[in-house]
């Protein structure tokens, strides 16, 4: 959360920060407990009084107390949530050592060692998508009807039935998405992220563009600005249509990353005022706008040499009438999929269904070999290892429920 806020700009960090709220009020809290036992001690000769001695006990039992709540009742970031004046101050601190290591990933292009073993599609396009519950779509067997476009286009697709993301949270998923990089690496070995797959691009022959709805987030627009195209448009979803429609009537073989705002929340607020909801029905109408999004998308491509990957960064989990960023299997399950324009050859067009556990980052040998160059055999993750909110690589299993 705290990369977040550092490399973001004002709306994100809002939406970011309610994280912190509740140890602000405590800081505010202890902060005036502080300053009126100052004062007090200025004016007063100093005795022993049950006053003072709970005064002290407080900076004692309460640290104790967040870790029994941490640890037995809600643990809601994955940290050791033992508070102390240092304890916030480190997460910033960490997570500006990141944004100054991950901004000098521009000054660093690796040349690749890439193979062209048959013609590419001419448009391929990958969509991250963003918070997007698979559990909350219809095109994965929820009971309200959240994506009926994408449902009438199965046919057309593989869908990987039980996809699952890197990471918890935008800023660590999607860079493990577009890089070479493993989640044990993420932590010591930034220079790895310039391995992505847009300089792969770039140097394969496709022109590469970005164009995003999100607000810039300095970590992943460092991978961004490696596109020689690049645009952050403002408005709801839709408006990246018609740039994506100006950007596939160049005669030239394209790469295009989409990065679209989704269901991040507060889902409420990625609705038009004609789609308006509340509470959990804005998350569920977030993803039947996603869906729109969509089938204006597949019409623009649908007569093109066109294959269209799609992924969402992370999902969410629901406690009580929460959406929550957490470590936990249900908030890594995504959809995952790929739709094919009616001109795509037929040698790579495969539909159906991918049964078998299948994690996000097998985007990066995916779009190899829709580029036409030959692929790794195996894809760098297979063992599906997890980067959770403290920055650690674990075994996927060992997540909770």
């Amino acid at each position: 959360m705290a990369i977040s806020i550092v490399e973001s700009n004002v709306n994100e960090a809002m939406s970011m920060s309610y994280m912190f709220i509740l140890p602000g009020i405590l800081f505010l809290l202890f902060f005036g407990i502080m300053l009126y036992v100052i004062n007090y001690l200025k004016k007063s000769v100093v005795t022993f009084n049950f006053k003072f001695i709970f005064i002290a006990l407080l900076w004692l039992i309460m640290p104790f107390i967040f870790f029994l709540k941490h640890r037995y009742i809600s643990n809601k970031g994955g940290g050791s949530m033992i508070k102390n004046v240092y304890y916030h101050y480190t997460d910033f601190r960490i997570a500006q050592d990141i944004q100054e290591d991950i901004n000098a990933l521009t000054k660093n292009v690796p040349v690749f060692n890439i193979k062209k073993i048959q013609p590419g599609i001419e448009n391929v396009i990958l969509i991250i998508g963003e918070s997007e519950r698979k559990q909350n779509m219809s095109l994965y067997g929820y009971n309200k009807k959240t994506t009926p476009y994408t449902d009438e286009q199965a046919g057309n697709m593989m869908i990987f039935d039980n996809a699952v993301s890197p990471a918890g949270i935008t800023n660590l998923s999607v860079p493990l998405m577009l890089s070479s990089i493993h989640p044990d690496e993420f932590r010591y070995k930034y220079d790895k992220l310039s391995y992505n797959i847009i300089n792969l691009a770039n140097q394969s022959g496709y022109n590469s563009f970005w164009l995003s709805t999100q607000a810039s987030a300095r970590g992943i627009t460092a991978i961004a600005s490696m596109s020689k195209n690049k645009k952050w448009v403002n408005g709801f979803d839709e408006v990246i249509v018609p740039e994506l429609k100006n950007t596939i009537q160049k005669k030239e073989d394209k790469f295009i990353i989409l990065h679209i705002m989704g269901s991040h929340p507060n889902p409420c607020n990625r609705l038009p005022p004609n789609w308006n909801s509340e509470g959990m029905n804005c998350y569920d109408s977030s993803i039947k706008y996603t869906d729109f999004v969509f089938k204006n998308i597949f019409s623009t491509l649908k007569n093109t040499n066109s294959v269209v990957i799609y992924a969402s960064d992370h999902g969410l989990k629901i406690q009580g009438d929460k959406l929550l960023h957490i470590d936990s299997k249900e908030s890594t399950q995504v959809p995952f999929f790929i739709w094919f324009g009616d001109k795509v050859p037929a040698n790579y067009r495969i539909t159906g269904h991918e049964t078998k556990q299948t994690q996000t980052t097998y985007i990066y040998p995916l779009i190899m070999k829709y580029m036409g160059l030959e692929a790794p055999q195996h894809y760098k993750n297979e063992d599906n290892k997890y980067l959770n909110l403290e920055m650690k690589s674990m075994e996927y299993n060992k997540l909770p429920e």
